[in-house]
Order: structure tokens, then C-alpha cells, then sequence
């Protein structure tokens, strides 16, 4: 059994969870949680994230819920350098453009976009 494990099912935002483990190519569990009172919702799943929304991680008994944490602490941890920037001038503009696409309620494509490929300057 791996130390990382994801939950969430691949057609809601838990799949860029799931993108950014494989393409930092890291052994995972994956426990495809579903939305609502029989998923997310149930007490059990509570007792790992109270606000009962997806997706959550667990690695190595560390819990970190919402997408955009869970990727870039992903990306940093098990990827610097390459899916995350190996410079301070680097996380400062990922960190730019991911506020920038949060604010903006951008579709997937923009996050990707912004958040893996920032324009120069």
C-alpha cells in the first residue's frame, strides 16, 4: 500500500490530484470517493475532512484538501524543479497565475495553462 492516497472520483476536481501524481510518475492509492451523503458526505469520510467536499489527501498521515493546495504541495514535494518551479522567482509567478485563476473562476484549461506554463515577465 502506498504512503499517498487520493480521494475523489476523476470527473470532479480530484483529477488534477490524480494528473499531477502521475505525471510526477508517484505510486498512489486511489479511493474514488463519490460526491454526496453516500460519499463525501458520510461520517466516515467527515472524520477525514469535516467539510465533507473532494479532494482530499492523505500522505503519510498528512490531510490536505482542495485541488490547487493538493497539486502544487504534490508538485513541490515529489517534483521540484520540473512540475514545480525550482526558483523563488518561479513559485512567486505560479503562485501569481493560480490566484489569477482562482479569482477568475477559470475552466480547466486556463488553470492548466496558467499554472504550468506562465508567460514570460
Amino acid at each position: 500500500m502506498s504512503d499517498l492516497r487520493i480521494y475523489g472520483i476523476a470527473r470532479t476536481r480530484a483529477f488534477r490530484a490524480l494528473w499531477v501524481a502521475n505525471e510526477a510518475g508517484l505510486e498512489y492509492e486511489h479511493l474514488p470517493i463519490e460526491i454526496g451523503d453516500a460519499g463525501a458526505g458520510a461520517p466516515q469520510f467527515r472524520a477525514i475532512n469535516p467539510n465533507g467536499r473532494l479532494p482530499v489527501i492523505e500522505d503519510n498521515g498528512f490531510v490536505l484538501f482542495e485541488s490547487l493546495a493538493i497539486t502544487l504541495y504534490l508538485a513541490k514535494k515529489h517534483s521540484n524543479g520540473k512540475l514545480y518551479p525550482g526558483t523563488l522567482e518561479g513559485e512567486a509567478q505560479t503562485w501569481q497565475w493560480s490566484m489569477w485563476a482562482l479569482k477568475r473562476g477559470g475552466s480547466r484549461r486556463q488553470y492548466l495553462v496558467a499554472a504550468c506554463d506562465p508567460p514570460a515577465g
